[in-house]
């Protein structure tokens, strides 16, 4: 993050006297813990957007600059009163934002070396005792022992911790970090630890040893959002966790070491499979209050499980649809209340080649028909492609259904040659006489 300099004598004499005469003005008016709570809310609607999803760059790029910096270029006094508020000095870059505007596939790598880690260590002197948010970009640092130890000074602050691989890096110059050293900072207190994301860098050797076996248990009782790739992490006590993401993990090498209903997580409301053998990661874990249920592979599962527990509070299951998947079926029937289905990950939507579809839901091509199913009182479906006469027919099974989406218009874009299109136009105008129907990613027409 670039340091912002305060206003100098030439900035002030190339400022319009109306408005230098404004911000004095403001500054008679208001005391100095005004404005502290203006910039609080400014700085925190920036903070919230932590942790960072993909694409990367584009979080980031609320970091570039201070959160704050057009405020501290207005006058001294709004300069001086934001470089000495801890407040504002809580999001901490090790390593991402000096390579997020090099461009798609670049070549080139920004190394975070000793004058990141100085700037680093002014920004955590500034930020006090305060807890802090770090987003660490492994394979841009030049020593990350050094970084290693700084942190480890600062554990017990350590409140989001994102681990992240910048997407568009292609170098041969990326720096890989050893296994151990990841391991070193999972060993860590870590008291007030909230949010924790680790994406999928290099690592040597490429998995490290203890995750082989099974989980690895960090100390962060606090923990309520986790998202990791291919290891299993859990905190010691998982209490408070309500958020997990899981993603590239090597379920079958695990399977021997993992019985069912091993990780206990009580309070867990939201689960996302990504790339994974969803059953037998289902099976390892004992979620009773999960509410939303994500799974996102381009290949069906093979390790279906022999049973899994009913789960009464998911309202909301999306898993993408790679045709005939007896665990996706197993899963279907063991969510008795959902109100909401999607043949997709949302957000994933512009990952589907949907020009490509063909075939419709596996869900409601199957043999024995949609009247084969046993549906729970669904009020809201989303298909990557349908035919409206489909639709019509799930419409009719299922009658508590208030709103549709596909993301392909059979109208427009037949599913197959020789499509009655004019038939499908009827089959909408019909739909949309029960149900408020959307194509794509447009908003809902009604509430």
């Amino acid at each position: 993050m670039r340091e912002t300099s305060a206003p100098s004598d030439t900035d002030r004499a190339n400022t319009a006297p109306d408005a230098e005469r404004s911000s004095n003005n403001i500054n008679s008016l208001f005391p100095p813990e005004l404005l502290v709570g203006v910039f609080d809310i400014l700085y925190q609607d920036i903070m919230e957007r932590l942790p960072f999803l993909l694409p990367y760059d584009e979080g980031l790029q609320s970091f570039k600059n201070h959160p704050l910096e057009d405020s501290m270029l207005v006058c001294r006094v709004w300069y001086d009163l934001i470089q000495t508020t801890p407040t504002y000095w809580t999001f901490v870059d090790i390593g991402a934002l000096h390579n997020t505007a090099l461009g798609e596939q670049t070549h080139g790598v920004r190394l975070f070396g000793s004058e990141g880690v100085r700037d680093f260590k002014i920004r955590l002197k500034k930020s006090g005792s305060l807890p802090i948010y770090v987003t660490v970009a492994p394979e841009c640092i030049s020593d990350f022992s050094t970084v290693l130890d700084i942190l480890k000074e600062h554990a017990r602050r350590l409140e989001t911790i994102n681990i992240v691989k910048m997407p568009h890096l292609k170098s041969v110059t990326l720096r890989h970090i050893s296994s151990e050293q990841l391991l070193q900072l999972f060993r860590l207190s870590l008291p007030s630890l909230k949010r924790l994301h680790i994406d999928a860098f290099h690592l040597v050797p490429p998995r490290p040893e203890p995750w082989v076996g099974g989980r690895v248990e960090i100390d962060a009782p606090q923990l309520y959002h986790l998202s990791s790739h291919f290891h299993i992490l859990i905190p010691h006590n998982p209490s408070q966790l309500t958020s997990l993401s899981m993603s590239g993990i090597d379920m079958l090498t695990l399977q021997s070491t993992l019985t069912r209903g091993q990780v206990q997580l009580p309070k867990l409301l939201h689960l996302r499979i990504v790339d994974c053998e969803p059953g037998l990661l289902l099976s390892t874990l004992s979620i009773p209050l999960l509410q939303v249920l994500v799974c996102h592979s381009e290949e069906p599962s093979t390790q279906p499980p022999e049973e899994l527990p009913e789960y009464s509070h998911v309202k909301d299951l999306q898993w993408s649809d790679v045709g005939l998947d007896p665990t996706f079926d197993l899963v279907f029937q063991c969510c008795p209340n959902l109100t909401r289905y999607a043949n997709y990950a949302i957000g994933k939507e512009t990952t589907l080649n949907i020009n490509l579809l063909a075939d419709g839901p596996t869900i409601l091509t199957r043999p024995g028909g949609i009247n084969s199913i046993k549906w729970p009182n669904l009020e809201e479906v989303l298909f990557d492609c349908a035919t409206y006469a489909v639709l019509r027919e799930l419409v009719d099974a299922v009658p508590t259904i208030k709103r549709i989406r596909t993301l392909r218009d059979p109208v427009a874009s037949p599913l197959n040659r020789g499509e009655d299109v004019e038939g499908e136009r009827k089959f909408l105008s019909a739909l949309r006489e029960k149900a408020d129907v959307v194509l794509w990613r447009d908003p809902w027409t009604a509430i």
